[in-house]
């Protein structure tokens, strides 16, 4: 079954879930306030599911591109404290925020994105197990991560089994893992819709196991409605 939705709410809520039953929510740069969240919980129908964008702030430093607008009004000293899954106050900070969302919109996935800089090193894996290992995760939730940088498949792959993680692939760029629930992202950076072929081609890449479907693109809206429709009619 491919669950179908889009990162962020591109169109008003109540048209939005009129369509679709999944939302990757936009959390990742400025965590909402408690109350936002509960109004997007209260606000989506019986058997929508949610994923939660772990804040960036647990990710990326102030040299990455996407470091969070939340970092940006840290003082000088703080933000450099900020990212690569560091032992700091900053990022414990981060984790708990993330994990208070998840909580609040009863989320069934956590979507960790890693920036390009974040490249394979004894410091970075020694930084991230440790992290990763040390949050109290959720019962139910899974973690999910994708690698922005360059990583060896089989290393990420590896990563991943011991760190109990769900690897997000665009399904368009690389084959999806062949074990275990599938997520995928895609349209990052993307202007033009997705054309027939590749929509038929994400449907393909499930092939039928349990997955779910975020868009980011500008088109994400028209094309995960047409991507659900034509999963509901197969």
């Amino acid at each position: 079954m491919l669950r179908v939705g889009c990162a962020g709410f591109p169109v008003a809520r109540e048209r939005y879930w009129r369509e679709l039953s999944f939302v990757e929510a936009d959390t990742g740069g400025r965590m909402p306030r408690e109350r936002t969240l509960a109004q997007w919980r209260e606000g989506a129908p019986e058997g929508a599911e949610f994923a939660v964008q772990a804040s960036r702030l647990i990710t990326h430093g102030p040299e990455d591109r996407g470091f969070p607008a939340a970092g940006r009004v840290l003082s000088a000293a703080r933000r450099p404290m900020c990212g690569g899954f560091r032992d700091s106050l900053e990022v414990h900070e981060a984790w708990g925020a993330t994990l208070a969302a998840v909580r609040a919109l009863r989320a069934s996935w956590m979507v960790l994105e890693t920036p390009a800089s974040f490249r394979p090193g004894p410091d970075r894996l020694r930084d991230m197990y440790r992290s990763l290992r040390a949050v109290a995760r959720p019962v139910g939730v899974e973690f999910v991560w994708q690698p922005r940088g360059e990583w060896p498949a089989d290393l990420a792959r590896r990563v991943c089994a011991e760190l109990g993680l769900v690897r997000a692939v665009d399904p368009l760029r690389e084959p999806p893992p062949e074990r275990g629930r599938l997520y995928f992202r895609v349209g990052a950076g993307r202007i033009a819709p997705l054309s027939v072929e590749e929509l038929s081609t994400i449907r393909r890449a499930a092939a039928g196991r349990p997955a779910v479907v975020a868009l980011s693109h500008r088109a994400a809206f028209s094309d995960a409605r047409n991507l659900s429709r034509a999963e509901r009619g197969s």
